[in-house]
């Protein structure tokens, strides 16, 4: 079983889609109420113990998850951080082995592999200045190749921002 949770911000509700890459039963749609969450399972015996999820929110917002629902890896998580403008990842290995997780940013610089020994937790935060917040993250692990996780998105700050730099215009 794979679950996700969908939270809003506090002053406002969002409304989620998810897609499968490897099911036909979906899109799902889920919408949340201004500083409420909801969850939803997905069990992957329906999708040969593989899942391949994409969830679509507001302003770019993007996530990413792909694996073998029989094995227990690594986990990352993506949190914004308005005050810094900086997307906050929590790098996770409940497994028993030590693994290597790769950060590559699709805006520019050097992948970056952090290791995580089994049973630890790394925290890394981005700096997103270069990139006026906005952010593209992969991340894959030497342990199992079929691990991916994806957050893209813009970090609000309260302060006047830029449309996605990556966008090309015609």
């Amino acid at each position: 079983r794979f679950s996700l949770t969908f939270k809003s911000g506090d002053k406002a509700g969002a409304c989620f889609t998810v897609t499968a890459g490897n099911r036909t039963d979906g899109p799902w749609t889920y919408t949340t109420e201004a500083g409420k969450k909801i969850s939803d399972t997905w069990n992957t015996s329906y999708s040969k113990d593989v899942y391949d999820l994409t969830v679509y929110g507001p302003n770019g917002f993007l996530r990413t998850f792909k694996g073998n629902g029989k094995k227990t890896g690594p986990e990352v998580t993506a949190r914004h951080d308005k005050k810094a403008g900086r997307v906050e990842l929590t790098l996770t290995n409940p497994g028993s082995s030590d693994c290597h997780l790769t950060v590559t940013q699709a805006y520019g610089g050097p992948a970056e592999t952090y290791p995580v020994r089994a049973g630890a937790t790394v925290k890394k935060s981005l700096d997103l200045r270069a990139s006026k917040r906005w952010y593209d993250l992969s991340v894959t692990s030497d342990t199992d190749p079929a691990f991916l996780r994806r957050f893209a998105g813009h970090v609000e700050t309260g302060e006047p921002g830029v449309s996605d730099p990556a966008i090309i215009t015609g």
